[in-house]
């Protein structure tokens, strides 16, 4: 009896100096939780979207609340998207830049990150159908 709790408590101790050995190896940046990460992947997928014009793809990755305020003032989201297009496109780059290292925050279903670009706003998100969602 005395030699099995001795070799656990050894193996205990060699599994716990294996964790902090491990642990002390990582490059000092520590990756993101998986809900910012999810709302970073998806921004970014929008941003990806505008950038090769798949303004369709694009507004399947909105809200609807988003869409329909889009719709409503040129037509269809897509055509609004594609018409304010050729103005943003600096600043989609710098967005597309910047957003790797952009501050996420996550409150409830709703979560922003950035800001971004010359006018230092973030981009709005909300959780649906168990997906990140742009709203603005």
């Amino acid at each position: 009896m005395r030699r099995t709790s001795w070799f656990s408590g050894r193996a205990i101790a060699a599994t716990l100096a294996c964790a902090v050995l491990l642990a002390a190896c990582g490059d000092g940046e520590r990756e993101a939780p998986a809900p910012q990460r999810a709302v970073r992947s998806a921004a970014s997928g929008y941003l990806d979207a505008l950038a090769a014009r798949d303004f369709e793809r694009a507004c399947r990755m909105m809200t609807a609340a988003a869409r329909r305020a889009l719709s409503d003032a040129v037509g269809t989201c897509p055509s609004a998207l594609r018409e304010s297009a050729a103005s943003a496109a600096e600043d989609l780059a710098t967005v597309r830049r910047e957003i790797a290292g952009a501050d996420v925050r996550i409150r409830g279903s709703s979560a922003t990150i950035g800001p971004f670009g010359a006018a230092q706003r973030p981009l709005r998100l909300e959780r649906a159908g168990g997906r990140w969602l742009v709203a603005g």
